[in-house]
């Protein structure tokens, strides 16, 4: 029996990160057709850490009632554990994914 709550309580943020590759691989390749394949993966990591940030910053305005305009939202220090652990970690992968096209592209071939 898998115990869900377990995974749901510690492995959360794994399941983010996955979340966010694919929804990256999913923009690239609709932006493929148009630019480079190294372009249109920075394009689909890019949209990703977007997406998590307005969805994190989203749960944060409405787990406080926070009425418009929502500017005081981008204050991520004021975020839960769970939105922080959930942003981040996808955040962090991407960017490094992102560095690591950058510094490939830089490389004397």
């Amino acid at each position: 029996m898998i115990d869900w709550n377990y995974i749901q309580a510690e492995w959360d943020w794994a399941g983010h990160i996955v979340e966010a590759l694919a929804l990256a691989g999913v923009v690239a390749v609709l932006f493929r057709p148009w630019v480079t394949t190294r372009q249109a993966l920075a394009l689909g990591l890019v949209f990703a850490i977007g997406h998590f940030h307005g969805r994190e910053k989203r749960d944060y305005e409405v787990s406080v009632s926070m009425p418009p305009p929502q500017i005081d939202a981008y204050a991520m220090w004021r975020w839960s554990f769970d939105q922080m652990t959930d942003f981040w970690p996808a955040t962090i992968v991407c960017c490094g994914l992102l560095f690591l096209l950058w510094w490939t592209a830089r490389r004397p071939r």
